[in-house]
């Protein structure tokens, strides 16, 4: 288990190095005085930087990156993340390109696909027999295959298995300067140490000679920066948060397993003395009986690695579930390096101390038994075992109820058997209406311009009082209250009247969320208040609960609706039980009705659930952990047990003759060992306690640690140790005491 969570962080370590000589790709920012940093520039920015910055700038590439898109050959299918990109992307990057040139990325129609897709192309005939085949997008927009390039691993922030030409988006007059700021830039720098220093200093100046309000408007741009790829990664708070938490875990069970490893060995002791006195009455020296277990020690972790392997290779699918990687990407050469680290670790702690006892004892042990006589430096060794248990199990308490709270929090409205899906069909809304509302499986619909799961558009309003309010904007038809029941707290839904269309509703009339009403400061009745954006004066009809439009990693935003029904391309529809039966009748149905349209409805529960992935294979990993350590703890506490047992058995014996009870010779080993275990199982908490605090700040919305849960888990683990205790000394604490005797 060690071994894949180091895994697991080399490989977060890892990210964006793929990349040819990557030290040297930097990433453009726009710094606003407002908005702060944001890592997307405007289009033409790229061309800027080679052509002003010719001794600085090796060579820059822009992108826009998209969703999965879905390319048809006939009857192929090829899906797959898709980019705008231009000439210089792949010379940029680095991604060598198989065949194809890329000076084909000029033309709109061009398009190149990775080597994956180009194999499911090609169908075993040659690789550049895909070129000049013509895919179309979603049945309808041809493009042709101009290109194939090497598929991108999985460890970087920018994957694209498809890139289509800037230049489509060009033509479009997209992508402009001072306008449409939604482009990613990358640069190659020939020495970054200074050359990004100089480029940063003269772009403030330089701009101007694209736009000569630059630094004036009223967005408060101030300049663009550069940001090393290698960095952004774990550049991302979230990212590192997850980082250390899974270091520590992995540490703690590395530790747990060598110190394991150790007290078992030893609680050999008193068996294997006289064998090892025997091999020094043979000539053999302390070093050859040090070099014996060491030999033994690594004979024992390369048979533990084969395990891992076997167990690898049988729970392959489990394992990348958890590790969300394959395993060909998570052990590749150049993350390789930490396993092997962790194998040279665990080989020294488990195998040195062993085999220093062993090659100490006297070879007088052929003749008498031996015991070990001070026992004070096992107890570090079973203090550590019990510090992890505690720091585990608490932890994964933190985990646990912050999972569950994330998937059941409430959402404002009641995404219970509703399917949902984002295309553009059926005409207006009413055709919509009636040709879902007509379904047998269907029993309410509704639609908006944007996917509640998905975030909304943002936009500035100002109200009759001057104040600015950001917030996110939705278009709606008139019955998605009621059928997503969403309560409206105060005032009234949209009136069906139509006066002049604007670009936020279509009469003027808009719907907002409690927590707009508290950042624009309104005190009494909001209902009638006014709303200015764009010259429109708008009217707040109505009041609404809220409802978020992000996963739990970001605060409640004010929300803002307006009637549009014209936008309506997010469809809801609310089905009956069965749900799966009817959701695949659904889809059915639609494909059957529209089918020159990419449609397919799924689960919005799922869905929302989907958004917390990551902390559910995080809090599975984390639960894997606790038990594993849980177990070899408990092997380390029986071994430690039985070497005090052996170690004291005439001490016992002679208790018992002076007439001590059952009774008293249990609590003087528990007593023991409670000394080991109660600051070990405190530490742990309290370590559990303050990681969990710095995990939480990964997500807005979060529980609150509860100490008297802790409390709880540390006496629950104090009980078990305590009944192990129990269970291992019963048997000497009621033994004959004079079989003891005879035995020394």
């Amino acid at each position: 288990m060690s071994i894949l969570l180091f895994a697991c962080v080399a490989f977060q370590l890892s990210y964006n190095h793929s990349f040819r000589q990557s030290n040297q790709l930097y990433l453009a920012y726009k710094n606003h005085a407002t908005a702060g940093m944001q890592e997307y520039v405007y289009g033409p920015f790229a061309e800027a930087l080679r052509e002003n910055f010719p001794g600085q700038v090796e060579d820059a590439t822009v992108m826009r990156r998209m969703e999965d898109w879905n390319f048809y050959h006939g009857n192929v299918r090829l899906s797959g993340l898709t980019v705008f990109g231009d000439t210089h992307l792949f010379s940029t990057l680095g991604i060598p390109v198989l065949t194809g040139n890329t000076e084909e990325l000029k033309t709109p129609d061009a398009l190149f696909i990775s080597r994956m897709l180009a194999d499911k192309l090609r169908e075993g005939a040659p690789l550049n027999t895909v070129i000049g085949k013509v895919l179309y997008l979603n049945h309808k927009t041809p493009y042709i295959v101009r290109g194939v390039f090497q598929n991108q691993p999985e460890n970087t922030d920018f994957p694209f298995d498809a890139v289509v030409p800037m230049a489509e988006l060009w033509n479009e007059q997209r992508a402009g300067w001072g306008f449409d700021i939604s482009y990613t830039v990358i640069a190659r720098f020939h020495h970054p140490e200074q050359d990004v220093r100089v480029v940063e200093t003269r772009l403030p100046e330089l701009m101007k000679k694209y736009m000569p309000d630059f630094g004036q408007d009223a967005g408060g741009e101030k300049a663009f920066v550069f940001r090393s790829l290698a960095d952004y990664h774990t550049g991302n708070s979230t990212v590192r948060t997850m980082i250390l938490a899974t270091t520590l875990l992995a540490i703690v069970i590395l530790l747990v397993s060598a110190f394991n490893y150790v007290l078992i060995s030893v609680s050999s002791l008193s068996h294997r003395a006289k064998e090892m006195g025997v091999h020094k009455c043979s000539g053999a020296s302390a070093g050859t009986v040090f070099g014996m277990f060491l030999t033994e020690t690594a004979l024992m972790v390369l048979l533990s690695i084969a395990g891992v392997g076997l167990l690898m290779y049988l729970f392959a699918d489990f394992v990348e579930e958890i590790a969300a990687v394959r395993l060909a990407s998570l052990f590749a050469i150049q993350t390789l390096w930490m396993p092997f680290l962790v194998v040279l670790l665990v080989f020294l702690l488990a195998g040195i101390m062993p085999a220093c006892l062993f090659s100490s004892i006297p070879v007088t042990q052929v003749f008498r038994r031996y015991t070990e006589h001070n026992a004070s430096w096992k107890r570090p060794l079973l203090f550590i075992q019990f510090l992890g248990v505690a720091f585990a199990f608490c932890f994964l308490l933190v985990v646990f109820r912050q999972y569950q709270s994330v998937v059941d929090r409430p959402l404002g409205y009641n995404p219970e058997r509703v399917a949902i899906c984002w295309a553009k069909l059926g005409g207006s809304y009413e055709n919509r209406l009636s040709f879902f509302k007509e379904l047998p499986m269907v029993e309410d619909y509704t639609c908006s311009s944007q996917l509640v799961c998905q975030g909304y558009c943002g936009e500035t309003f100002r109200t009759g009082e001057g104040v600015e309010v950001t917030a996110r904007m939705d278009w709606v038809s008139p019955n998605f209250f009621p059928m997503m029941q969403v309560d409206i707290v105060e005032g009234r839904n949209f009136t069906p009247k139509k006066r002049s269309s604007n670009f936020a509703s279509e009469n003027h009339e808009l719907i907002v969320n409690r927590t707009f009403v508290r950042q624009a400061g309104w005190e009494g009745s909001a209902v009638g208040r006014v709303i200015n954006h764009e010259g429109e004066s708008l009217t707040v009809v109505g009041i609404m609960e809220d409802y978020p439009v992000y996963s739990a990693y970001k605060e409640q935003t004010p929300v803002l609706v307006g009637w549009k029904e014209k936008l309506g391309y997010a469809h809801y529809v609310r089905l009956k039980e069965p749900f799966e039966e009817n959701l695949a009748t659904l889809n059915r149905t639609v494909l059957e009705a529209f089918p020159t349209e990419e449609v397919e409805f799924v689960s919005l529960e799922k869905t929302l659930d989907e958004e917390y992935v990551n902390v559910y294979r995080f809090r599975n990993a984390v639960f894997l952990t606790s038990i594993s350590i849980f177990f070899i703890a408990l092997m380390g506490l029986f071994g430690y047990i039985n070497d005090e047992i052996c170690r004291r058995s005439k001490e016992i014996a002679i208790r018992k003759v002076n007439g001590a009870k059952s009774s008293d010779i249990i609590g003087l080993l528990t007593r023991e060992v409670a000394w080991i275990a109660l600051p070990a199982v405190f530490l742990g908490s309290f370590a559990a306690f303050v990681l969990g605090h710095c995990w939480l700040e990964i997500f807005a919305e979060k529980i609150t640690v509860d100490a008297g849960l802790h409390v709880g888990v540390a006496i629950l683990i104090l009980t078990v140790i305590a009944v192990c205790i129990v269970w291992r000394t019963w048997r000497i604490a009621n033994e004959n005491p004079v079989n003891s005797i005879k035995s020394e």
